[in-house]
């Protein structure tokens, strides 16, 4: 088996991402169909091609060579991540309107809507495929552990998009949402699928016991929330080119986000008025001139920068937490960039 790969040049969880994105990227790309209508097969591709910041699956490959493992055993684990996520975005751009997706037309502009959601099903498949692969590849247990946690990380996260898009759709009343409706909804896709998860199962592929890969949700949860919270943060503060993505999505689409409960909390009875007429509106009925109002107020109000202490205590709660379970592990470069990864969920720019 080939030796794990060096980290002598890394000093960061970017650059460790940067370590290994190409040969997840090939080993992903390798499982897409040479068969088939040519034309179906590029729109699936479309995503995958253009490279994520392939942050969820770096978390596999880092959270298993912490705890001593192999690079092979976590590389097919990596990719099989970074389908599901590719899979997620092309359907997820289609039921919240985006219309930018790293730096492109998102699919369902560019191809429609009926073929986009049809080619994300074809990555779904695909990323089964791979989740098959990897178990297989791995020793008992740790094969039936890695594909149900796997599973379990799916299944989670289709409901935490069922949270997500009831909590829009049928509170359309901000003043009645709580902080306790939006880390319920968040948890799914941003605590256990984009943090917690991916730390599981590199673990479990290091063959870590299972009380260990069960308290890793400890720091998960607050750094996966932080996650969220500064991606709504982001979605109002940031731009197209930096993102790569639509922005100023969650307002267009009446998302309830952190940074709105701090908005409604600090409103004056104007204001909040103007705010909840405009959240009661559909989509396609908010202006632009609504939509630059209600991100102006946000900062008036001083919401964004709440919002971003909220994911701040987050993040150093996390933290915290990481080095109190870990000190069973030797401080070494691994750990720190480990631990500055827990927070780089708060303090990202795109």
């Amino acid at each position: 088996m080939a030796e794990n790969r060096n980290l002598d040049n890394v000093n960061s969880f970017k650059e460790f991402i940067s370590l290994y994105k190409e040969e997840v990227y090939n080993k992903l790309i390798s499982y897409f169909p040479a068969s088939g209508p040519e034309e179906f097969n590029k729109m699936a591709r479309l995503y995958t091609e253009r490279k994520g910041q392939y942050r969820r699956a770096s978390y596999i490959l880092l959270w298993n060579r912490l705890y001593g493992g192999k690079d092979d055993d976590a590389i097919l684990p990596a990719a099989a991540q970074q389908a599901s996520e590719d899979y997620f975005l092309m359907h997820d751009d289609w039921m919240d309107g985006n219309t930018v997706r790293r730096n492109g037309p998102a699919a369902h502009v560019l191809f429609g809507d009926r073929y986009a959601i049809t080619a994300g099903s074809m990555v779904h498949a695909i990323a089964w495929r791979i989740a098959k692969d990897s178990a297989s590849k791995l020793k008992a247990p740790n094969s039936d552990k890695y594909f149900d946690k796997f599973y379990d990380m799916m299944i989670v996260t289709h409901q935490g998009q069922y949270l997500d898009v009831r909590l829009t759709r049928e509170i359309r009343d901000i003043t009645k949402f709580t902080k306790e409706d939006y880390f319920k909804s968040i948890h799914a896709k941003s605590a256990y699928y984009s943090v917690y998860g991916p730390m599981q199962c590199g673990a479990i592929i290091a063959s870590v016991d299972d009380s260990t890969i069960d308290s890793i949700k400890e720091y998960g949860i607050p750094a996966g929330n932080a996650f969220q919270i500064k991606d709504d943060i982001l979605d109002c503060t940031s731009d197209e080119k930096t993102l790569g993505k639509s922005i100023g999505n969650d307002v267009r689409d009446g998302v309830k986000t952190i940074i709105l409960w701090h908005a409604v909390q600090d409103a004056s009875q104007e204001q909040l008025g103007k705010l909840k007429a405009i959240y009661m509106k559909d989509r396609a009925a908010k202006t632009e001139e609504e939509v630059a109002w209600v991100l102006s107020l946000f900062n008036e109000l001083k919401s964004v920068q709440k919002a971003q202490e909220d994911a701040d205590e987050l993040a150093d709660n996390a933290i915290d937490t990481f080095k109190r379970l870990s000190t069973s592990i030797p401080e070494s470069k691994l750990k720190g960039i480990a631990m500055e990864s827990i927070g780089y969920a708060a303090k990202r720019n795109k």
